[in-house]
């Protein structure tokens, strides 16, 4: 902070401080009216008392910006902190100066300090005056080249404030070297100085005034690893006063922060959680570029607690509009033939803008096919919004799919709500398990697909949708169709185009690369040792295996074997024992045959009358001692549809 007394000031040093106020001050003085805005104070001093002078108005902070003349002004430069202005003698100055003297003499003498002007002399014939140079570095000695000027028959003197004095004193006329314009342009070049350093010391409080009040611990750190400035957020993690941590390293203050590799390497470190004092707490510790070059580092620290809440109001305040699809199609792995061809048939259709409907087998990736043809697509862009029709219940399932207007049921919200064919306009909606579907919405579902609008439930205005609809399903469509659980206009309406995913099972020759990719992310997540050996030692086990959970189970089976590596991997490879312990399934008999089988007497649910349903349902849970899964799979269809036949039967319906 300086003083509103004096913000410039002008300090002419003499080779002895002048009784009365010198010429150059005078000059000074009478340009100051020219700034009203600017307090600017003039000081007579000698040489050797100057520094001094300006030290003490530096520690009282009366000065901002200090203008001198010559020499003086380089010296005191390397002595001070604050800008030190020079007024520089141009060669406008001397030609007035050479004007003004001409006009008294013939013979003029130009005295300077510590060295002459080499320049000048070479253009001493250009002159109408015979102009005499000379040096001094002492007031004797200024006083002895006036007189010797003098002796030459010079009647006139150029030269400091100093010289003109002792030449007047000698009854001879002195012309002042600097002239007021000469001044003007330093007082000037001072005020912008003034100027940039308002507005840095604005920016400054600005700044300071910021990180005083953000709850994120700040701290500036030198090129030395030495603590600059830190906010009062951080000198409360570390439970220190501010005034107790500013010039500490930072090292001393955060032990477990590894600040050498950061000053010596460059490297950053981030989100790293580390204690200070009794604080969890996440931080940055990142370089400072000026121009490419470090200057110091910067130290961010935050609360473990206050980055899970904001984590958590993330995740609660998303929008439910906010539909991305994740995977790409060269992310589903395989160079098994039938892979390459899926993937090859994928790239072909997700170029038009037709319905697809993706058959396969659970667990073989029909939604991340469905999800890859997508981000492949022109809609691209736009939403990937997926729903499972197994899951819902019908009723709720209809509001989901169609929205509702406000007041179209009980507990309806206020407003009313769009559904997924409006959330996916312009963009995808992925019906996955779309066999499951209930009739009475297949009807609703065929005419959105045809007529390409949508009415909300309680509506009266259909609202025009721009969707792509990609189905999937694990069962057979057309044995529903015969068994009238699936709509033949909608299958043939959805059976545009047409994928198979391929079950793992038919494809041993991708698990290698598959269980890579697994490993690879399981690893990123944290495993114990030896857990990256764990797929190649099991590789012969995994492509015994007939997988009917397909590439999900395949997942499951990797992480399981994994985390069990220290036990699974012995000196000898791999422990048998231990094996069927945690990976009981490689061990069992049936998972173990080519393919898996359906016992003779087991018939698919869709090859018998209605009539003979609920029994042979019966017959089959019971052979499969109450397995909901089991009993579901041997029949083809899904457990859901499964509990609902069996939910009617306990009711009496038919």
């Amino acid at each position: 902070m300086h003083s509103p007394a004096s913000q410039v000031v002008v300090l002419i040093s003499h080779l002895q401080r002048p009784r009365q106020r010198s010429r150059l001050a005078h000059v000074v003085a009478g340009l100051t009216a020219d700034y009203p805005d600017t307090q600017i104070e003039v000081l007579d001093t000698s040489v050797s008392e100057a520094l001094q002078t300006a030290r003490e108005l530096e520690q009282r902070g009366e000065v901002d910006v200090f203008v001198c003349a010559g020499a003086t002004a380089a010296y005191l430069r390397k002595h001070l902190t604050r800008p030190v202005l020079t007024m520089r003698i141009g060669g406008g100055d001397l030609l007035r100066a050479l004007g003004q003297a001409r006009e008294h003499s013939s013979q003029v003498a130009l005295l300077s300090y510590n060295h002459i002007d080499h320049d000048l002399q070479a253009l001493a014939a250009l002159f109408t005056v015979q102009v005499h140079q000379a040096a001094y570095t002492s007031l004797e000695g200024a006083r002895e080249a006036i007189e010797q000027a003098a002796q030459r028959g010079c009647r006139s003197i150029i030269g400091s404030s100093t010289v003109v004095e002792l030449a007047e004193q000698a009854g001879l006329h002195g012309v002042l070297s600097l002239s007021e314009d000469t001044v003007r342009k330093a007082l000037e070049e001072a005020l912008g100085v003034l100027d940039s350093q308002r507005i840095e010391i604005a920016k400054r409080r600005h700044l300071n005034a910021v990180l005083q009040h953000i709850p994120t611990g700040v701290a500036a750190i030198d090129n030395q690893g030495v603590v600059q400035s830190l906010n009062p957020a951080l000198a409360q993690l570390l439970e220190l006063p501010p005034s107790a941590t500013v010039g500490r390293p930072l090292q001393q203050l955060c032990p477990d922060l590894n600040l050498q590799q950061a000053l010596q390497g460059g490297s950053d470190e981030e989100n790293r959680v580390i204690r200070l004092g009794s604080h969890a707490v996440v931080s940055n510790l990142l370089p400072i570029l000026e121009n490419g070059q470090r200057t110091g580092l910067v130290l961010t620290c935050q609360e473990i607690t206050a980055v899970q809440r904001a984590d958590q109001r993330i995740r609660t305040t998303r929008r439910p509009g906010a539909f991305t699809a994740r995977y790409r199609l060269e992310q589903l792995n395989g160079n098994s033939k039938a892979n390459r061809e899926m993937l090859q048939l994928a790239k072909r259709f997700a170029a038009s803008h037709s319905t697809i409907l993706i058959t396969g087998e659970s667990g073989t990736g029909k939604e991340l096919l469905a999800q890859g043809i997508h981000n492949e697509s022109p809609r691209r862009q736009g939403p990937f919004v997926a729903i499972n029709c197994a899951a819902f219940p019908e009723s709720l399932l209809e509001s989901e799919l169609f929205g509702y207007e406000e007041g179209a049921f009980s507990g309806s919200r206020k407003g009313g709500k769009p559904g997924l064919f409006e959330a996916a306009h312009r963009g995808t909606l992925f019906l996955d398990e779309i066999g499951d579907m209930p009739v009475s919405l297949q009807t609703r579902l065929l005419r959105v697909l045809q007529e390409r609008e949508v009415l909300r439930l309680g509506g009266t205005e259909p609202i025009s949708i721009d969707v792509r609809i990609i189905a999937a399903t694990h069962q057979d469509l057309r044995a529903a169709m015969v068994a009238g659980e699936f709509r033949t206009d909608l299958f043939y309406r959805l059976n545009i185009l047409r994928l198979k995913t391929t079950p793992l099972r038919e494809r041993p020759e991708d698990i290698a690369l598959i269980c890579k990719g697994i490993s690879q992310r399981l690893l990123v997540q944290g495993q114990p040792p030896a857990a990256a050996d764990i797929p190649a030692a099991l590789l012969p086990y995994l492509t015994r295996y007939t997988w009917p959970g397909n590439v999900r189970e395949l997942e499951n089976v990797i992480e399981r074997a994994m985390l069990s590596a220290p036990e699974l991997l012995g000196e000898h490879g791999v422990d048998e024992h231990y094996l069927t312990r945690v990976l009981p399934e490689f061990c069992e008999g049936p998972s173990l045959s080519p393919a898996r089988e359906k016992p003779p007497r087991d018939t698919d649910l869709h090859a018998i009358g209605k009539a003979a349903q609920l029994r042979h349902v019966q017959e089959t849970l019971e052979s499969c001692q109450g397995n909901l899964d089991e009993a579901a799979h041997r029949l083809g269809i899904s457990r859901t549809t499964l509990w609902r036949r069996l939910r009617s039967a306990a009711a009496g319906e038919p």
